[in-house]
């Protein structure tokens, strides 16, 4: 009787862990003043040890606040402050994007009910706001997105009112200043990213419950873009927790990989289509995860800096939902560009209900050069929703075969650079591909080499940790080196 007693007690702490190789949840929301407001809709970056987290509440209609977070340990604690911009007059605060540059400046955005869009920039990882800039020229604005990469900020959006259409702002001064044009005659679910060779890649969901998945490409950072290619009809019928088919894409190398939620098997799946050759032509849709009762939303794709592509969505095992449906955030992870892909893992330590019918819309994935990295919203705590964090080290999901290349008397990479001298790498053979990365996962270089002996010059490279990714064989291994004057 004492052994199943101690066993009652021991079930609810078993199941209050994630799945290897995610950490345990760490709480986002602080408590004071945040315990009567239901956050959600949440978007980050990482920037080192630092992330910057924002969201919305279900309470935007009647509290100006867009509670915004910061972690400068890693993720071990966060601190959240209010977030109001008291000029514009509008309580309604939606939609906020979160991006940080190559600088480490936090650039973020947030639409004033349908009214319009401004940007935000921050020196200093959200504790003051240095440059305020209004994005859209007009209102009947929704559902932005944006990505920064060094100076530049590119800004997606529907316009809904006046000139209809796909709207891009683009600037090239950290957001100071920006540039407006109408890039799409259609309208719908805007998703935008850019690779590492700096293409644009833009995917469009129209309408719902019936309508159509579009992509389009730009390859001089927005000036032109592609002409559209159908990829697939969609069908979407909102419910408790989800109510908008969220896309999202994501590119790497020749390959391209998106999302969208749809109801067409008779409840929610995260469907999935790829391109190998840019975005040129494209794979027939499937449905990427796994477990396929209940319900599926809210997916996000997301390449790392090593190829690798990782899937993050919510899932439900009920169907229909409910205000009485237990909610829970998954991830799949793929080494062949979303081809195949591992069984799921759940990122969240356990699951619970939501105390409002929507859960928002973006809730996404980042990763540096180490972990890949989660933040979400649920309702263990009993009176509200709140946002928590988890991460997990990229290596866990690596394949055998991509920690170990070659026997270590085959390669020569010494682990300090020094001195304003170029770097010298032998090989027994000559490697396919060398790809240079800063501790942060951006690319820096690539290297095709010609012979089995290769350098690399320091111009551009201050001191600091780097990553070299070899390729050769079809197998790769990743080398840190430490740059120092």
């Amino acid at each position: 009787m004492n052994r199943f007693i101690f066993c009652l007690f021991l079930l609810p702490l078993l199941m209050l862990f994630a799945d290897p190789p995610w950490s345990p949840n760490v709480r986002v929301s602080t408590d004071v003043p945040w315990d009567t407001l239901n956050q959600g809709e949440s978007c980050f970056d990482v920037w080192g040890d630092s992330i910057f987290s924002v969201c919305n509440t279900a309470e935007r209609g009647s509290v100006p606040i867009a509670p915004y977070s910061y972690s400068f340990n890693a993720g071990q604690s966060f601190t959240q402050i209010p977030f109001t911009d008291n000029s514009t007059g509008i309580i309604w605060h939606t939609d906020p994007v979160l991006c940080v540059d190559d600088s480490g400046y936090v650039h973020m955005i947030i639409q004033f009910s349908t009214t319009y869009i401004r940007h935000y920039l921050s020196k200093n990882g959200g504790l003051t706001w240095v440059d305020t800039t209004r994005v859209t020229p007009s209102s009947g604005v929704d559902k932005p997105w944006m990505v920064v990469k060094r100076n530049e900020v590119y800004i997606v959006w529907q316009q809904v009112s006046g000139t209809t259409g796909i709207w891009l702002a683009k600037s090239t001064d950290y957001g100071n200043t920006f540039t407006s044009s109408r890039i799409w005659t259609r309208t719908g679910v805007t998703a935008l990213c850019m690779d590492e060779n700096e293409n644009l890649h833009l995917a469009l969901v129209t309408g719902w419950p019936s309508g159509s998945v579009y992509y389009r490409k730009s390859t001089d950072r927005g000036q032109t873009w592609s002409n559209e290619v159908y990829l697939s009809d969609s069908y979407y019928e909102t419910g408790y927790g989800d109510r908008a088919p969220i896309n999202s894409i994501t590119a790497r190398g020749n390959i391209v990989f998106l999302t969208w939620v749809d109801s067409r098997n008779g409840n929610w799946d995260v469907m999935g289509m790829r391109s190998t050759n840019g975005g040129t032509s494209w794979s027939p849709r499937f449905v990427v995860n796994d477990i396929t009762t209940g319900g599926q939303c809210k997916g996000y794709a997301h390449f790392d800096c090593y190829g690798g592509l990782h899937v993050f969505y919510y899932h439900t095992p009920d169907w229909p939902t409910s205000q009485n449906s237990y909610f829970s955030v998954r991830h799949r992870y793929s080494s062949d560009g979303g081809a195949t892909f591992r069984p799921s893992t759940r990122v969240s330590d356990t699951e619970a209900r939501s105390y409002v019918d929507f859960i928002g819309e973006y809730h996404i994935l980042r990763s540096d050069s180490l972990y890949v990295y989660a933040i979400w919203t649920d309702g263990r705590n009993p009176r509200d929703n709140d946002l928590y964090f988890s991460k997990a080290l990229l290596r866990d999901f690596q394949d055998i075969k991509e920690q170990s290349m070659q026997k270590s008397s085959d390669i020569i990479i010494p682990s300090i650079w020094s001195g304003n001298k170029p770097l010298t790498l032998e090989f027994i053979q000559k490697p396919e591909r060398i790809t240079l990365y800063n501790v942060y996962g951006s690319m820096l270089k690539i290297v095709e080499p010609a012979s089995h002996r290769i350098t690399i010059g320091p111009h551009g490279l201050p001191q600091g940790i780097y990553l070299l990714k070899i390729e050769l064989e079809g197998k790769s291994t990743i080398k840190k080196i430490v740059r120092i004057d």
